[in-house]
């Protein structure tokens, strides 16, 4: 009966420990160390965003993005974003930002090597193929990404 009641309790407990991106500190980048020590939360944020459907207005996604973006505008790290970038998603503002997010995954788990720009989109689009290819991901792929999946 105490299992039970102790198992009871634990799946009540879930939904606390979900990701709650609501609370990051945009305003916390102010010199190049806050940006390396954000380092393991951006990670986590790039994570979290490909790994967990696709939502409309979900607060948490969104500020995952941001802060995400707000560390990419700072960063010692170089994002190339060309005319491949802009193919792939087709003007798709909720598939470049995942584009954007990938990038980011990419860079962060190779710190160790020097990619190319050819290696990080090529690495980039890897992940979106697999993001997509998820039907529960509620991500509609582009023509090109549908060409790029075959």
């Amino acid at each position: 009966m105490r299992k039970l009641i102790l198992v009871a309790f634990l799946i009540s407990c879930l939904p606390l420990v979900a990701q709650d991106f609501t609370t990051l500190d945009l305003n916390s980048f102010k010199k190049a160390e806050d940006y390396v020590k954000a380092e393991p939360k951006v990670l986590e944020c790039a994570t979290f965003l490909l790994s967990t459907p696709h939502e409309e207005n979900n607060l948490n996604r969104l500020s995952a993005t941001q802060y995400i973006l707000k560390w990419m505008e700072g960063t010692d790290y170089t994002f190339s974003i060309d005319a491949n970038a802009v193919e792939l998603t087709e003007g798709n503002t909720d598939l470049f930002g995942l584009y954007m997010t990938s990038m980011t995954k990419v860079v962060l788990e190779h710190k160790d090597i020097e990619l190319t720009t050819d290696e990080v989109h090529n690495k980039v689009v890897e992940l979106l193929i697999a993001y997509c290819k998820n039907e529960k991901n509620n991500m509609k792929p582009t023509k090109k990404l549908k060409k790029l999946m075959k």
